[in-house]
């Protein structure tokens, strides 16, 4: 039985994603005011949140050590599986790279907001320092799944890790992990103004993630559906569980890496697939089925958390 501790930390986040669905078909706001507010707090609100939890850290450089350790080995072996399958999942290499890509992405609006609501500060610290490890490597290996045989891998990975660098949610983690590392205290006044900053970041995220939704027509994409659906919500999760438990990884920093491994697709998957020649129809299938299906398949992964670590 799914705690109520559980429910009562989720519904909110879920239904300010529906909320938003149902927001981004009325009147109200246009598409033109959905990426105005995305793209507001992907550059300003997530950073500012990002800096004030690290920079007031203690964190401990084991803790990377630990995040990159299961990363590494999680994401790896799911890669390897996935491209040794390759021709069992998908007919041909744009089919292929969105299913890849749905497998190993994940949302960072709803992980952010769930983390927060049941570790509160603390895990919102955890979080920022897998999401140091995380963006960068799930980045680097969509690219390379989208440009695999193209003869353009070298001029894509250059583009990619300039976009890395330039990642504001990376930077900010620099930020904040330089501002906790050397002891600097930020002023009052702009501790106050990055804190004001803060404060929309993740309800905006969420109402953004629920404007996002697209159901777009399955047709013949149900076998490369079902393959995202089962390697992020299913595969995923459980090789980070595994590899927490064997090296005996701390248990909340395990809790956060877990509920990022469970998180759907996020909306920049879409944006990619169609930049570099993925399947863009199916990626937004992935994307919304991986968002609906998580409400059922978070709280049991927090449950086999609970009594495994």
């Amino acid at each position: 039985m799914i705690s109520s501790m559980l429910i009562t930390a989720l519904t909110p986040i879920f239904a300010m994603i529906a909320l938003g669905f149902a927001i981004a078909r009325t009147p109200i706001a246009g598409p033109g005011a959905w990426e105005l507010i995305e793209r507001l707090t992907y550059y300003l609100f997530f950073p500012a949140l990002l800096v004030l939890r690290l920079s007031d850290s203690r964190f401990r450089g084991e803790q990377l050590q630990d995040i990159l350790l299961v990363l590494l080995i999680a994401v790896g072996v799911l890669s390897i599986l996935l491209v040794g399958l390759r021709k069992f999942i998908a007919a041909d290499a744009s089919t292929f790279s969105s299913v890849f890509q749905g497998s190993i992405r994940f949302n960072t609006y709803i992980g952010l907001a769930i983390i927060e609501s049941l570790y509160g500060d603390a895990g919102l610290t955890r979080a920022a320092l897998c999401l140091v490890v995380f963006i960068p490597l799930v980045n680097l290996l969509s690219v390379i799944s989208l440009t695999a045989g193209s003869g353009e891998l070298g001029r894509r990975l250059v583009i990619v890790v300039g976009s890395v660098l330039t990642n504001p949610l990376v930077l900010a983690c620099g930020v904040g992990l330089a501002l906790s590392y050397s002891n600097f205290a930020l002023p009052e006044l702009a501790e106050e103004v990055v804190g004001i900053l803060s404060q929309p970041a993740l309800p905006l995220g969420l109402l953004a993630v629920g404007a996002g939704i697209r159901f777009v027509a399955i047709g013949e994409q149900s076998w490369p559906l079902i393959v995202a659906l089962i390697a992020k919500l299913g595969a995923l999760p459980s090789l980070v569980l595994l590899v927490c438990v064997v090296f005996q990884i701390n248990n909340q920093l395990a809790q956060v890496l877990l509920i990022f491994a469970a998180l759907p697709s996020p909306p920049s998957a879409y944006i990619l697939a169609r930049q570099l020649n993925g399947n863009v129809t199916l990626m937004a299938n992935i994307i919304t089925l991986q968002t609906l299906a998580v409400f059922f398949m978070l709280p049991l992964w927090l449950q086999l958390s609970q009594r495994f670590l």
